[in-house]
């Protein structure tokens, strides 16, 4: 019995075949959860907020901001790996969710004279534009993710 704190999936498992480490696939489920977070936050940051494009752009610079950090861990943990240190992958996704909080933060202010109801699927459609994004420059750039043969193989 292995005494790692971590639970390691067995590579050969359906989970792993389904959505491999760095995917897109698995990118999307921790990004599930990450947006849940984020979603929740920013609808209750809404509740003290105008509903101007002021207002609303705070609400999700601050729940984009607060949850960017905490991503950062579920991805490392889950989606990618633990290759590149710990230093580099949080200064380099600081720079990712930075440039993603702009450009996220400015879209959604562009719909921001919607109707609640509306803007709420156009926060959603904003969320996943942006996720996808996101999963580019983490996977390039932030932990550089490259499959090895042994990936490839099982």
């Amino acid at each position: 019995m292995s005494s790692r704190t971590t639970i390691e999936m067995d590579s050969k498992s359906s989970f792993n075949r389904l959505a491999p480490r760095g995917s897109l696939q698995r990118f999307a489920l921790a990004g599930g959860f990450n947006s849940g977070v984020f979603f929740l936050l920013w609808e209750f940051l809404r509740l003290f907020l105008s509903d101007d494009s002021t207002g609303i752009r705070i609400a999700w610079g601050v729940a984009w901001g607060s949850t960017g950090f905490m991503a950062h861990f579920v991805h490392r943990w889950f989606t990618f790996d633990k290759r590149k240190s710990i230093k580099w992958t949080i200064g380099g996704a600081f720079g990712a969710y930075i440039f993603s909080l702009a450009g996220s933060t400015y879209t959604i202010g562009l719909f921001a004279s919607q109707p609640a109801e509306t803007l709420r699927w156009l926060g959603v459609a904003n969320l996943l534009a942006w996720g996808i994004i996101i999963w580019a420059i983490m996977r390039l750039f932030v932990f550089q993710y490259r499959t090895t043969e042994e990936d490839q193989t099982a």
